[in-house]
């Protein structure tokens, strides 16, 4: 955070029109069933609206490159403004971003059923992004559509299938409402089961592609393993496409500082929308924000009544086990920490932060 923190104050003082913010992206957002919540970096170039996500390693190498930029400024160099390819602040438009993931769940697949929907795309902060069109069509050794007619194709129990061959088509019919911003070169991306490879449609430039793509997977004898993620695991199926840059406007006159107000108003005018379209789940919203501010200060408090204790005890230290435990959230009681002090009065040994 206080790298990000700094990062917007040199692109505020270098007058770079940029803004950083941290972004927790989860497994399902990265195109992953399952795995840990990544903490990345959000650009956002305030004139335009456009956006870049950036891991961990580049958001620090950009940042060293972006303190070495504004030394110079500061030292008074001419040249502390670098050209556009080598200038940290810049990305460019042209490369493709993602707008977001759909979940598809291929469970019919285990009863040789057909499966026809729209599903939601969401991205990393599970807002929809637009639909995607998707259908999967059980097939016969010949390639024939199984339907209802084929008895011989009817499962009763998804464990039937083990030892059998199972043949299907996968198509991605299209996609409609995607950001208006988001529509060129927009293509799907998918890696499914234990391809080695992933599977992608064609590009469209529109906001609602009808790519109509299709591909047949074929499995010579269906395994426990394949039974099992064709019943838990959901197929994530990527949208990508590139960021239209817009015309210029009048905001290219303002500074970042002026750029970075007015972002935030119409921040909060969205917000005050959202109350009036939908007062409930903005009250859900707001408990919980509500919620997490009461835990941070039942916290702070904790730590208050820890350290003034042990002032009042004599004591020039507090153990750093007893500030672990109070900032672990499933051991957050008082009571609990006072045993962990008592055990630390025992254990002079133990590592210890010193009370100012």
């Amino acid at each position: 955070m206080p790298m990000v923190n700094e990062v917007n104050a040199i692109s505020e003082e270098l007058d770079k029109k940029k803004h950083f913010e941290i972004a927790l992206v989860s497994p399902q957002a990265r195109g992953l069933s399952a795995g840990r919540t990544l903490v990345m970096v959000k650009m956002s170039d305030l004139v335009h609206g456009n956006f870049w996500m950036w891991d961990r390693n580049k958001f620090i190498n950009r940042k060293y490159k972006m303190v070495e930029m504004y030394q110079n400024f500061v030292d008074g160099d001419p040249e502390w403004d670098l050209p556009q390819n080598i200038d940290p602040f810049y990305e460019d438009v042209d490369d493709h971003v993602l707008i977001g993931q759909s979940q598809v769940h291929l469970k019919c697949l285990a009863y040789y059923i057909g499966f026809e929907e729209s599903v939601i795309i969401t991205d990393y902060e599970a807002r929809e992004r637009g639909f995607l069109q998707v259908e999967i069509i059980p097939l016969k050794e010949n390639g024939e559509p199984i339907g209802d007619e084929d008895d011989d194709y009817f499962i009763e129990d998804p464990s039937e299938l083990v030892g059998k061959a199972l043949k299907y088509k996968f198509q991605i019919v299209g996609a409609k409402g995607l950001p208006p911003k988001i529509t060129d070169d927009v293509y799907c991306e998918f890696t499914m089961y234990l391809d080695e490879s992933p599977s992608r449609t064609g590009s469209l430039t529109s906001r609602n592609p009808d790519w109509n793509w299709s591909k047949i997977f074929t499995h010579s004898a269906v395994t426990e393993q394949l039974l099992t993620y064709l019943n838990d695991e959901p197929l994530i199926v990527k949208v990508w496409g590139k960021q239209r840059l817009g015309s210029v406007s009048s905001a290219q006159n303002l500074t970042t500082k002026q750029l970075k107000t007015i972002n935030e108003k119409e921040k909060i005018s969205n917000f005050m929308k959202k109350v009036a379209r939908n007062p409930s789940s903005v009250s859900l919203d707001l408990a919980v924000a509500l919620r997490k501010v009461e835990l941070m200060l039942n916290m702070i408090n904790q730590v208050k009544e820890v350290v003034t204790s042990a002032k009042q005890e004599g004591h020039s230290t507090v153990s750093i086990a007893s500030l672990d435990a109070i900032l672990t959230p499933e051991n957050t009681k008082l009571e609990e920490v006072s045993n962990v002090i008592n055990f630390e009065k025992d254990n002079p040994n133990s590592q210890v932060c010193t009370v100012q």
